[in-house]
C-alpha cells in the first residue's frame, strides 16, 4: 500500500508538484540503486536533491572507478587500494574546477550527478566539518547551506529522505507541513526511508509530525519504486 500510494503521488507531483529528495551515500554503494535514482531524475520525478559531500563524492567515484568503500559496486569484489578512490575523485574534481566541469571533461554519462547535469536538476551539497576535500560546490557555511535548501523547501510538495538521518532532520526542520495548490491547502508529504528504525523515528521525534517512515534498505526501495514507475509510464 505504501508503494501504491507513493507511486500515485509521484505521478501527480511530476506534473503539478515539486519533489525534493534528500540522499545519503548508501544510494551510491549499489549499482542498481544508483542507476534507479538516476532514472528517476531523467524521467522527471526529481525537482531538487539535497545531499552532502559523501553522496556526490561516491557518485563520481562510482562513475570513474566503479568502486565504493573499497569494493566494486557491480561485483562486490574487494579492489586493491580501492578505499583511496574517493580521494582521487575529489582531486580530479578540484583540478577540473567544478563537478560539472569534471563530468564534461571525463565524459561521465552514468550516475546521479550526471543525470542532474543533463536534466538541469539543482542539487544542494551541504558540507560537514569532517568532509574529505570537500568537492568544489559543497557549501561549508551552514547558514549558506540552509538558505540554499530553504529556497527549495519553500516550494516542496513532497520530500523523500533516503538513508541520511542528519540531512533528513535538517530538511524536516525547515519544511512547512502544508502548501497551497492554487487556492487549496494541501499537505507536504514527507517520507523517510532507512534500515534503522531509530533513524526513521528520529525525525518524527524532532517535530516533523507529518513524516511517514519506512523501515527498509534504500537499495530495495529505489529499485522497486523505479521499476514500478517506469513500467507504468511505458
Amino acid at each position: 500500500q505504501d508503494y501504491d500510494f507513493l507511486c500515485d503521488l509521484l505521478r501527480h507531483e511530476r506534473e503539478k508538484g515539486y519533489v525534493v529528495w534528500v540522499l545519503g551515500p548508501a544510494v551510491d554503494f549499489d549499482c542498481n540503486a544508483r542507476s534507479a535514482m538516476a532514472d528517476l531524475v531523467r524521467c522527471g520525478y526529481v525537482d531538487a536533491i539535497f545531499a552532502g559531500n559523501a553522496l556526490a563524492t561516491h557518485d563520481l567515484e562510482a562513475a570513474l572507478f566503479h568502486t565504493g568503500l573499497g569494493q566494486d559496486i557491480y561485483s562486490k569484489e574487494v579492489v586493491y587500494n580501492g578505499h583511496y578512490n574517493h580521494l582521487d575523485a575529489i582531486n580530479r574534481a578540484r583540478r577540473a574546477g567544478s563537478i560539472e566541469a569534471l563530468i564534461k571533461q571525463e565524459n561521465i554519462t552514468d550516475g546521479i550527478l550526471a543525470a542532474c547535469t543533463e536534466k538541469s536538476v539543482p542539487y544542494v551539497l551541504a558540507g560537514s566539518i569532517r568532509d574529505d576535500g570537500p568537492l568544489p560546490g559543497v557549501l561549508s557555511d551552514v547558514y549558506e547551506a540552509q538558505s540554499a535548501m530553504r529556497a527549495h523547501t519553500k516550494k516542496a510538495t513532497t520530500v523523500i529522505g533516503l538513508a541520511t538521518q542528519l540531512h533528513s532532520i535538517a530538511t524536516g526542520n525547515m519544511t512547512p507541513s502544508w502548501c497551497l495548490a492554487g487556492e487549496n491547502v494541501r499537505p507536504v508529504y514527507f517520507y523517510t526511508v532507512d534500515i534503522s528504525e531509530f533513524a526513521g523515528n528520529k525525525l518524527h521525534d524532532r517535530g516533523s509530525l507529518c513524516v511517514k517512515s519506512l523501515v527498509t534498505n534504500v537499495q530495495d526501495f529505489l529499485v522497486n519504486l523505479t521499476r514500478r514507475l517506469l513500467a507504468e509510464s511505458r
